[in-house]
């Protein structure tokens, strides 16, 4: 599994806009980031469609506690599992064997994992984050 560089992206944004004084526009955004404007404005459209910001001026929906990694990455990558089956274990494997059992536990593993996976982005928030830099400043 792969996390596109949107999922950093969108923590960073969300981080710049919840420790900014005021709102910040996507122009100003994308100079501190040093990333593309056309692009970083495709992120943050996930972002207010997820509810996340407000699609004036870049101001947080809720507060940085209330935001989890988890909600930041269902907003860049969807809310859909990671893996769907193709049957192709049916190929490799004689017919005759019991095949439907078998991708049943690969397919329960697979899906155990992502559900650990998701569970510990759920678990991270970007309060804890702020709160984390301004513990270990000098």
């Amino acid at each position: 599994m792969r996390i596109r560089k949107s999922f950093e992206q969108a923590i960073c944004i969300l981080l710049l806009i919840g420790t900014n004084d005021g709102p910040l526009k996507s122009h100003e955004l994308s100079k501190k980031l040093d990333v593309s404007d056309s692009y970083l404005k495709k992120v943050t459209r996930q972002l207010v469609v997820a509810g996340l910001i407000t699609s004036k001026a870049s101001i947080l929906n809720k507060k940085m506690n209330d935001i989890s990694f988890l909600d930041i990455f269902e907003a860049i990558e969807g809310k859909e599992t990671f893996i769907e089956t193709t049957h192709l274990v049916d190929k490799v494997f004689d017919p005759a064997l019991n095949l439907h059992h078998t991708e049943d536990i690969i397919m329960n593993h697979l899906n155990a994992a992502e559900d650990q996976y998701k569970q510990k982005l759920k678990e991270i928030n970007l309060g804890e984050i702020t709160n984390y830099v301004h513990q270990n400043t000098i």
